[in-house]
């Protein structure tokens, strides 16, 4: 049932991908090329991609290095906490700018807010025996940081950045910067709420 239950959560997250992936090339002028890599700049297509790709491998090749390595507690809880994120700051800070039409509507509830609270639910109940600790929440921020590293210096080349609180034309290095020390705040609250979490599982199953 598990096994089941993640590689449903994979195959969602695939086809929701590929989805706004068709939307996004049929509304673009650009040429292919160019409208993927902008695609693929996008913090929720990775993470959705990271979540195809993780729970995919733990339900279809668990036997596997790459399904070892997303059935570990710490790798799930670090990558459900990037997949929250995702729905929560979709939803916070994004929704009300963006209006998305048409199977392109259903594909972005698909990203930003089934998936999301699909993977929480399956980590939270079948996540098995917990090994988090609060000393992982360091290492679980290279993801982050590496994502925003790469949009800041793409960006600095293209002048394209895809989301407005790291868009330095608009706000400058110091006004993102400002914004990029908010969301580090918030990843890192964030993976400590997960980790007390795990671990007062631990304290009701003893």
């Amino acid at each position: 049932m598990t096994r089941l239950i993640r590689g449903g959560i994979a195959i969602t997250a695939l086809v929701a991908v590929l989805i706004q992936y068709a939307t996004f090339i049929s509304g673009t002028s650009e040429g292919v090329a160019l409208a993927t890599l902008r695609y693929f700049s996008y913090f929720t297509i990775t993470t959705n991609c990271l979540v195809a790709v993780g729970w995919g491998a733990a339900a279809f090749a668990p036997q596997t290095a790459l399904g070892q390595f997303f059935s570990k507690d710490t790798i799930r809880t670090a990558v459900t906490s990037y997949i929250v994120l995702v729905g929560v700051i979709y939803h916070v800070l994004l929704a009300a700018i963006h209006d998305p039409q048409g199977i392109s509507w259903y594909a972005n509830h698909l990203l930003h807010t089934l998936v999301p609270l699909a993977v929480f639910l399956e980590w939270l109940f079948l996540s098995g025996e917990r090994t988090i600790r609060f000393g992982h929440i360091i290492s679980w921020q290279v993801y982050p940081v590496v994502y925003t590293a790469y949009t800041l210096v793409k960006g600095a080349i293209t002048g394209f950045y895809p989301y407005p609180f790291l868009d330095v034309n608009e706000l400058g290095y110091s006004g993102v910067s400002i914004q990029l020390v908010g969301l580090i705040i918030t990843f890192m609250v964030t993976c400590a709420i997960f980790v007390a979490i795990g671990k007062l599982q631990v304290r009701l199953m003893r």
